[in-house]
């Protein structure tokens, strides 16, 4: 359930922050990561020069960036996930045939991550590896709603009610209320809850034993999804792929 250890080295705690931050500022100096990640410069350096001798890390002209031996490592992480093999081409068509962005995400440690999208418009939810609040996007009540309610108190537990903006749920009574409408219609909406005037609907993805995979989603600007097509055409579009997902994680379970 993403419980923390007490045996955590804390070099692999510094190295891990530091590629945190060199993600989000690169290309940086050292002084600069130093102070976003709140270590000393030396330890910085030492640590990112033994990022750079394995190639995880690349220098140029006094500036460090992320290195590409990165990506092998995450496409193993989701391509370890039946159901990013079984959704990868669906979102794809999801997408093409809506005129929306369209998402694959998993809950991890609480969290929304998103492991694959498809983009048809500017206005994104978030790349591949962005980690949404459950409680704030279509995806996630998706998600939520599937869960026992053992779970959804723990995650509750950890990360709170996080207002991203003024429509978003604040309140564990108004969060079951609409769970349970989301459990009867099977599907989520997302009225710029995560971010304003951006709208989306999820629905979750379930294994044949009956345990949460995953949700689909399609998202896009509030001036674009509205009335029957908002609340009738990509629910019933966001089902569709959904179910065709199901059983084709059902048909490789037979194999």
């Amino acid at each position: 359930m993403g419980e923390k250890h007490t045996t955590e080295v804390s070099a692999v705690n510094r190295t891990i922050r530091i590629i945190e931050t060199l993600r989000d500022l690169q290309p940086a100096g050292v002084t600069e990561i130093a102070n976003a990640a709140g270590q000393t410069k030396s330890s910085v350096y030492n640590h990112l020069a033994t990022l750079e001798n394995e190639g995880y890390v690349i220098k140029t002209n006094g500036e460090y960036e992320l290195g590409l031996r990165f990506l092998p490592l995450g496409e193993a992480a989701r391509q370890r996930l039946s159901v990013y093999r079984a959704a990868r081409a669906e979102i794809e068509q999801l997408g093409r045939e809506t005129g929306t962005n369209a998402y694959l995400s998993v809950e991890e440690r609480g969290l929304a991550t998103v492991i694959f999208r498809h983009l048809e418009n500017e206005i994104d939810l978030g790349s591949i590896g962005t980690t949404v609040p459950l409680t704030t996007s279509s995806m996630g009540k998706a998600i939520l709603a599937q869960l026992p309610v053992e779970r959804v108190d723990e995650i509750v537990d950890r990360h709170g009610f996080p207002r991203m903006t003024e429509s978003s749920i604040v309140d564990r009574g108004a969060l079951d209320e609409e769970l349970e409408q989301i459990r009867q219609q099977g599907f989520a909406l997302d009225k710029g809850e995560h971010v304003k005037r951006l709208r989306g609907v999820g629905a979750a993805i379930l294994g044949p034993d009956g345990e949460v995979r995953g949700a689909v989603s399609v998202a896009g600007p509030e001036r674009e999804l509205r009335g029957p097509f908002f609340e009738e055409e990509l629910p019933d579009a966001v089902l569709d792929v959904t179910n065709v997902i199901e059983l084709k994680l059902m048909e490789n379970m037979s194999v």
